[in-house]
Formats: structure tokens, C-alpha cells, sequence
């Protein structure tokens, strides 16, 4: 038999317990709304209404190519023609509120921001997040098949050294992508960075994004 220091006995293996916690979770909250067909419809024309009044307002700061009111008419939920899917927006914003454990009742929930985002084929958004709100969102107006995802960046992407990986797991993954349907209301915490892939389809996915804060 093997000598061992001091002629001991070879320990028996000791059994580690090993646990592994989730940190950080990042909630993205997704709603389908009620009767989206006649709603996306009826926001369909009240958008190229917007369209022909309002130029484009893409900031000089963002590299990307797309339309815009973000700048120059950001309070589409205050028009009239809006009411239904700016309550359905409010619902949504106060469950995406309680699931965070917001105090609303204690706070006035609003949305300070509403705008349109036209995407033709090719054009794309860079990575962002949206300072000075609490909660971020998009409406999915028009998302014709193979069109644009958005996709979430995590906080991890751009501060660690990335090593070669054997597989996806959702321990090492940094980017989470979401394929967009007409009718669809997703909402995210404001700070949670994210992007639009470039447009493959020839159609247009427009979109209407907002912000809210308390």
C-alpha cells in the first residue's frame, strides 16, 4: 500500500455542497393586447397622419437611420385617438410598477414621453438606455415577419473579459433577443440598455416607445 506523511490512512473524500444563487434578476415585462388587430389599425392611421404633419426627429447624436418624433412630438398618448392603447399602456405600466414593488399608491405614475419609431429595410438602432425615467417600453404597431428583434444588453457586456465558451447558458449570457408581433406591449426598467437590429424585411415595423417615471 502507498505510505501516506506519517503513515497516516488517505482521508476519505470530503462531500462539498455547492449551491448556486441567481443575483441581479432583470424583469421584461411582455402584454398582448386585447383586440391588437383593430387597435394596431386604428393607430396605423392616426400614424401616418403623424407622419405627414411631423419631419423627422432624429437627434444629431444618435448614429442610427431611422424616423422619429422623439424630439419634436413625444406626447402621442395625450391625442385623443390614443385613449384606448394609453390605458392599456397605464395597465401595463402599473403591473410592471407592483412586480418591482414600486409604491404607487403613494406616487403619481405618468408617462412623460410617447413617440414613434419607423423603421425601413436597413435601418437599425444603436445601443441605449433612457436616463432620468424608471420605466421603458414599445408598442409593436406594425412588425412585419423577419423584421428588426430588440435586443437586450446586459449589465456584464462591456466590463469583463469574455473567455471562449463551450455552450450558451443563461449564467454567460450578455445579449437576449426578442422577435416582435403586432399587438405586443413589452416594458423594462429604464436603465436596462438595448438596441434594434438591422430591418431585413422590406417592409416597415413601426413602433410607438415610451417612458414613465413617478
Amino acid at each position: 500500500m502507498p505510505l501516506t506523511p506519517n503513515n497516516r490512512e488517505p482521508a476519505s473524500p470530503v462531500k462539498i455542497e455547492r449551491v448556486v444563487e441567481d443575483l441581479f434578476k432583470v424583469p421584461i415585462q411582455l402584454t398582448r393586447a386585447p383586440n391588437s388587430n383593430k387597435l394596431c389599425d386604428s393607430m396605423i392611421q392616426e400614424l401616418d397622419q403623424i407622419r405627414t404633419e411631423t419631419p423627422n426627429g432624429k437627434p444629431n447624436s444618435w448614429a442610427c437611420d431611422v424616423y422619429t418624433t422623439i424630439s419634436n412630438n413625444c406626447n402621442l398618448h395625450e391625442r385623443p385617438a390614443f385613449r384606448e392603447f394609453t390605458d392599456f399602456l397605464m395597465e401595463g405600466l402599473n403591473k410592471f410598477g407592483e412586480t418591482m414593488a414600486y409604491p404607487l399608491a403613494e406616487n403619481n405614475l405618468r408617462i412623460t414621453q410617447c413617440w414613434v419609431n419607423i423603421y425601413q429595410h436597413g435601418m437599425s438602432q444603436e445601443i441605449h438606455n433612457h436616463a432620468n425615467h424608471i420605466m421603458t417600453g414599445v408598442y409593436y404597431v406594425k412588425a412585419p415577419p423577419n423584421c428588426s428583434k430588440i435586443l437586450f444588453h446586459s449589465y456584464q457586456a462591456d466590463t469583463m473579459i469574455r473567455p471562449p465558451l463551450e455552450r450558451d447558458t443563461p449564467y454567460n449570457n450578455v445579449v437576449a433577443s426578442y422577435s416582435p408581433q403586432p399587438g405586443d406591449l413589452v416594458i423594462f426598467d429604464s436603465s436596462l440598455r438595448h438596441s434594434v437590429q438591422v430591418n431585413a424585411s422590406e417592409g416597415e415595423r413601426i413602433s410607438v416607445s415610451f417612458n414613465a417615471t413617478m
